[in-house]
């Protein structure tokens, strides 16, 4: 190897981050101040509460808040009784007024209190709003200018979720630090030899990058016009997706967009998933995962559907061991007293090293030296 060509890998490789910001308590509370304390929030979709009356209870956050649609415009709004701190709702409805059923204490639809059982007078007390910022109708709290941060995204006209119905959401808990998550997302390096299905459903030889201050997009083509599945359960999201396009092929075979630093939005055929991995601590990470498909598949297609996200699940099993041996393998150097990096391999790990080089310069000094 050339001078040159080392000094170029040896810079790459100083991206990188030391195995210590993946474990330290002090680092990790450090973390959520530089890092998080700016960073978009998200909530949710407006397709989740699409009629006038609609809520939907956040489980990821304890139920303790709730999506309301009010009159055609969607609020965030506390789910938690002014009078004894009671969860008030848990998963989906519709109604004209917000009812604590423990002692009957009753808001209307803005969270307003307008009746208190056996109170001579109705107590000012009224359920807490968050400010909302909107992107193609996925809701972020209001911190953020989210439509200047993705301005300039090419892809964004593939992100539109118009024609589009909720379908369900996931949680999973994981014992990994988030950015462990973020970085296998970020890379298209182990899809051929580690994802079987996958490998044969995209063509990560047709890579596009997109970059932005606050993303990076991948746009990989489908592969071999998805003549060969990888696997059996790969087999019959193939056969779906030739059926829903007949004579013609999808466009892409994925587009993967991570808004930094924890925000992921994936297209596939007919498909649109939403992806959040919150951290929990140094060890521990949620990942909420959301589907979205095209109206008549949500109404109709319980067969596409199933297929897809049976795909989709077997690709992230995969994903999970990757994120799991990673981390072993990084506490192992940890516990030892040792930190080590390799190399970026380009063009397939360019996302990776750009999230590390994002990350670097928001946790500054901190990550000096």
């Amino acid at each position: 190897m050339s001078d040159l060509a080392s000094s170029q890998l040896l810079k790459a490789s100083a991206a990188q981050l030391p195995v210590h910001v993946y474990f330290d308590p002090d680092f990790y509370a450090l973390e959520q101040k530089l890092l998080f304390g700016d960073a978009p929030r998200y909530y949710g979709h407006e397709l989740m509460v699409p009629n006038a009356g609609d809520y939907h209870t956040l489980e990821w956050l304890g139920h303790g808040q709730m999506l309301k649609n009010v009159d055609g415009e969607v609020k965030l709004i506390s789910n938690v009784c002014r009078h004894r701190q009671a969860v008030i709702y848990k998963g989906r409805g519709n109604g004209n007024h917000i009812v604590c059923n423990l002692h009957g204490w009753t808001y209307d639809q803005e969270g307003a209190l307008i009746g208190a059982p056996h109170f001579p007078e109705t107590p000012c007390l009224n359920l807490n709003q968050t400010p909302l910022t909107r992107w193609n109708g996925l809701l972020f709290d209001a911190r953020r200018d989210i439509g200047k941060d993705l301005a300039k995204l090419g892809v964004a006209k593939h992100m539109s979720f118009d024609g589009y119905a909720f379908h369900s959401a996931h949680s999973t808990e994981y014992d990994f630090n988030w950015k462990t998550f973020i970085e296998v997302y970020s890379e298209d390096y182990h899809v051929d030899p580690f994802h079987p299905g996958l490998g044969n459903f995209v063509d990560c030889g047709d890579l596009k990058w997109e970059w932005g201050d606050h993303y990076h997009v991948q746009t990989v083509g489908v592969k071999n016009r998805l003549a060969r599945a990888g696997s059996r359960v790969y087999g019959k999201w193939h056969e779906e997706v030739l059926r829903r396009y007949e004579q013609t092929q999808p466009e892409f075979g994925a587009i993967w967009l991570t808004y930094y630093p924890n925000i992921m939005v994936e297209w596939y055929p007919h498909v649109l998933v939403v992806s959040v991995a919150i951290p929990r601590g140094p060890e521990k990470t949620t990942v909420i995962t959301e589907f979205y498909y095209p109206e008549e598949v949500v109404w109709f297609e319980p067969e596409f559907v199933e297929a897809e996200q049976a795909a989709y699940y077997e690709t992230a099993k995969e994903d999970d061991e990757i994120c799991y041996r990673m981390h072993e393998g990084r506490k192992a150097l940890w516990l030892a007293g040792r930190s080590e990096v390799g190399p970026y391999q380009s063009p397939t790990e360019d996302g990776m090293q750009h999230f590390h080089e994002y990350y670097r310069r928001l946790m500054g000094d901190a990550l000096a030296g």
